[in-house]
């Protein structure tokens, strides 16, 4: 019942159901337990934002634009956050790792109890041989008919008339009841009492009773344990915490995660039946729903709908005995919770280590694990796809089953980062984050059709050994993408601020178009070779763009037959292709631009994109040449390994010109002294950039070449049947390992580039990546209006309390002026007035540029004011001219007040500032 592929043999859906239900059980329930420890969500929240006002580190939206600053500085603000935080955290770890054990261990009793509370509750009789001899005889011949090792302990309930039974227990101990109804069925009919029997005798042989129970006692225990605290909890933090009651936030998204944890019970108390009903089947030898399935009820009522059955409906059933193989197929369900389970385990993992101090890149590798988790569910389940196919119909819908994971998967990603209790946030996702998550599942789903054609591949592969590397080779590729390349998606409401960042970022390349002024094509080509995209995220990023070659060496080793020996020179024919433009181009800016000019940063990044355009066409064009010959034979595989073959050669040219192009006339562009000095950094650099874009371009190339070639068949079969020919040394495959042996060298060696050692780029002129200056220029724009998150933040985290402060404090002390109170007394109040002043300058300023300058105005005027009238008392020169310096500075000291009460009220109201 669990079919295999390439000796990889796939989990019943059982397992996996079950797998998906534990995880996310335990997930929400540690969600659940970390927000509402006995302080209350409240305070934790209260306390999170005193952490983050007084490190500066917001996490919500970014403030109004300030000055840049190193990054080092930003990390060492978000490490004195995560330190404020690690000591409120210690109790809150234990209170949750004590709720789930607790938990566990009431599971585990409930669990051994249940079938001793089932016998007892129901009255149930064992049945003994000397009851019925001829009955107990029949039941064992059907043991061993199931091939179980142990009998099951076979209960009669003499007080139920249904025709039905039941499979139950714990551990190695199993019992079927039998009801009363049933029993009559073994004189009368013999066929149907047969099948019941056997399909409780296939639960206890699929190991699902232990798996279904355990389930049902962790539902109880999760129940009593997690969800009926939590109602307790809100319930008092309604009647208690006035502010809290306007927050539904906690409510509705515990509703929908209890709710879903309710539905994946079901679905697994379903799936079980569909197995057991294949198994009784396979034991019939005939899928007769007459013979395997006599108990089926005649009418079934449309409510409840499926989802929320325990049982499926009946013509589900029968159409699942036509095909019990695709049992096994990846569904969107699953995926949809594996996608939720891994969403909240990251978020609910980031929260305790953010608070615990640690360190900032260990949550690069908390993103890259996660990345690398997405990427091998979906290749598991594109292996699971591959199981399917190699023993059921020849024409399956693959791609349709990897497609719904997929998109399960991702829109899992994004339930649970709106489900997480960590953040109480807008529920609905913004533009920014469906489009990530749009782009994640499209790339989720081009590797999982790679995962699949690969298990195809390695299936046909007999030897054991080559299987284990083929399975090693695809798992190390799908982890190196992942790891590199979906952290990206870990947070998408993080997102937002990214479209600005590269706009600003592309906006400044493009500035080199401008101050070069060479060609009209300029902007265009540093936009498409200089993507901020792909130097941000691509570009010396080993695990990347060692799993990007993985991707055409791997299909190309484990084939049978390869085209290496036409793939190759139509790699190097591009490669020399681009040498000739190049040398064009060179001479053209010889032609043009004199020496002194082309000495800037601007020429020598127009000058590269340039370089890098004739590349990707190049590229492009050697792709679509591969893709039209190798029609439907391997085709992309040879096309990125042709593309590859070009981009490695390229790569070791715009070194070698770099280090001696200034030796050479023809070659020299920029420099005048010979030779050059260059390092290993730039090779990977340069071959990184070309190995990410190269991809991209080999793909295109494939589909603009495939479909060339169909459309030249179409015509050919209509027209001129004889005309369009596939050239004999071009398509004929070639078997040997000679094919194996070239692209094996192609890839060490490009994979050898890539991990050149980081050395400085050491030359006598300054370095010519546009990127990292355009980072530089570029963050001194015009950013974006501030966010309400890290204000709103700042003004809870104690904002509030300071600014009531010095509102008391000033009103206070104009009181005393304006009364002409007692000289004495208006000493005292500005005395007050200087120590509130003081006290507010220790607390961290506003997060964004205007409120802090009128918060730092303000402070200043007041504090001048109130110096002023104690000095002028205590000198004895207190007179209307210096009452009149004290009432001014006071003045503008209240002005700035009103000024950021009129910011702060018109975006908060009176939610946050009740001195609105």
């Amino acid at each position: 019942m669990r079919p295999a592929v390439a000796g990889l043999r796939t989990p019943s859906g059982t397992t996996v159901h079950f797998a998906s239900l534990m995880a996310l059980t335990f997930a929400i329930a540690a969600t659940i337990h970390w927000v509402m420890m006995p302080s209350g969500p409240a305070a934790w929240t209260r306390e999170a934002e005193r952490c983050q006002v007084r490190s500066g580190s917001y996490l919500g939206r970014p403030p109004e634009p300030r000055p840049p600053e190193p990054r080092p500085e930003v990390i060492q603000r978000y490490d004195d956050f995560a330190g404020c935080l690690a000591d409120r955290v210690s109790d809150r770890v234990l209170w949750t790792a004590f709720a789930l054990s607790a938990m566990f261990a009431l599971a585990v009793l409930l669990y051994r109890l249940q079938p001793w509370w089932r016998i007892r509750r129901q009255r149930l009789v064992e049945l003994r041989s000397a009851d019925d001899p001829e009955l107990t005889a029949y039941l064992r011949s059907l043991v061993v008919q199931a091939g179980l090792p142990r009998a099951p302990v076979f209960l009669v309930d003499p007080l139920n008339p249904r025709a039905g039974g039941l499979a139950f227990g714990h551990g190695h101990r199993r019992y079927v009841r039998l009801d009363a109804g049933l029993l009559t069925l073994f004189r009368t009919d013999p066929t149907s009492f047969r099948a019941v029997v056997l399909h409780e005798l296939a639960h206890v042989r699929d190991r699902d009773v232990p798996i279904t129970y355990f389930a049902l006692a962790v539902w109880r225990s999760f129940l009593i344990t997690a969800l009926v605290p939590m109602v307790v909890g809100l319930l008092w933090l309604s009647w208690q915490d006035v502010p809290f009651r306007s927050s539904p936030g906690i409510s509705w998204r515990t509703a929908c995660l209890v709710l879903l944890v309710y539905l994946f019970r079901n679905a697994l108390l379903r799936i079980r039946e569909y197995h057991a009903d294949a198994r009784v089947s396979a034991w019939l030898g005939s899928a007769d729903p007459r013979l395997c399935l006599p108990a089926l009820p005649g009418t079934v009522t449309r409510w409840p709908p499926v989802w929320l059955r325990r049982h499926p409906r009946p013509a589900s059933r029968v159409a699942a005995l036509a095909e019990p193989v695709a049992l096994l197929r990846p569904g969107f369900g699953e995926c949809l919770a594996a996608g939720i389970v891994l969403q909240l385990c990251y978020v609910h993992t980031a929260t305790p280590l953010l608070a615990a101090g640690t360190p900032f890149h260990v949550f690069r590798l908390l993103s890259g694990g996660w990345g690398a988790f997405v990427t091998l569910l979906v290749g598991f389940a594109a292996a699971r796809g591959a199981a399917v196919t190699a023993v059921g119909r020849r024409r399956t819908p693959v791609a349709r089953w990897l497609l719904r994971s997929c998109f399960g998967l991702g829109t899992g990603t994004l339930l649970g980062e709106r489900l997480s209790l960590s953040g109480l946030g807008d529920p609905l996702p913004g533009a920014v984050a469906l489009v990530a998550i749009g782009v994640l599942i499209g790339q989720l789903v081009l590797l999982s059709w790679w995962v699949h054609r690969c298990s195809r591949l390695l299936h046909r592969t007999r030897l054991a050994r080559v299987r284990v590397i083929g399975w090693f080779a695809i798992g190390t590729a799908v982890s190196l993408l992942g790891w590199s390349c979906s952290p990206l998606w870990s947070s998408p409401t993080n997102l937002d601020r990214v479209p600005s960042h590269l706009g600003r970022v592309g906006a400044s390349i493009a500035d080199f178009g401008d101050e070069a002024a060479w060609t009209g094509l300029d902007h265009a080509l540093l936009l498409v070779t200089w993507n901020p995209v792909v130097m941000e995220f691509a570009a010396q990023n080993l695990a990347l763009c060692t799993g990007l070659v993985l991707l055409w060496v791997v299909p190309l080793l484990l084939a049978h037959r390869t085209r290496i020996r036409f793939a190759l020179p139509v790699g190097l024919l591009g490669a020399a292709a681009w040498l000739v433009f190049d040398l064009a181009v060179k001479a053209a800016m010889r032609e043009t631009i004199p020496l002194s000019e082309r000495a800037t940063d601007a020429f020598r990044a127009v000058l590269t994109a340039w370089e890098f355009s004739g590349l990707l066409l190049a590229q492009f064009l050697v792709g679509a040449a591969v893709a039209a010959v190798l029609f439907r034979r391997a085709g992309l595989a040879h096309a990125l390994f042709a593309v590859a073959t070009t981009g490695l050669t390229v790569s070791g040219m715009i070194w070698a010109f770099a280090r001696l192009g200034t030796c050479v006339p023809p070659l020299q562009a920029m420099a005048t002294r010979c030779p050059g000095v260059t390092s290993g950094e730039y090779a990977a650099t340069v071959l990184g950039v070309v190995t990410v874009e190269g991809t991209v371009a080999a793909v295109v190339g494939y589909l603009f070449g495939t479909t060339v070639r169909r459309v030249l068949r179409r015509w050919s079969r209509t027209r001129a049947p004889k005309i369009v020919r596939t050239p004999v040394g071009a398509g004929t495959p070639k078997p040997g390992r000679a094919g194996r042996l070239v692209a094996a060298v192609v890839a060490t060696a490009s994979v050898a580039v890539l991990a050149l050692p980081n050395s400085p780029f050491e030359t006598d002129e300054e370095s010519s990546d546009p990127v990292a200056e355009a980072e530089r220029t570029g963050s001194n724009g015009t950013e974006a209006e501030s966010g309400t998150a890290s204000g709103r933040v700042w003004l809870r985290g104690g904002g509030v309390g300071h600014f009531r402060a010095v509102s008391s404090a000033t009103f206070e002390f104009a009181e005393d002026i304006s009364s002409n109170a007692e000289v004495r007394e208006v000493r005292g109040s500005a005395v007050r007035l200087s120590e509130v002043v003081t006290e507010a300058r220790e607390f961290p300023e506003p997060p964004d540029s205007r409120r802090a300058e009128l918060w730092d105005e303000m402070l200043g005027a007041l504090d001048d004011s109130a110096r002023r009238f104690v000095d002028a008392f205590d000198t004895g020169t207190l007179d209307w001219e210096a009452l009149r310096g004290v009432v001014e500075s006071l003045e503008r000291g209240v002005r700035r007040f009103e000024e950021l009460l009129d910011l702060w009220c018109g975006e908060y109201g009176d939610r946050v500032l009740a001195a609105c």
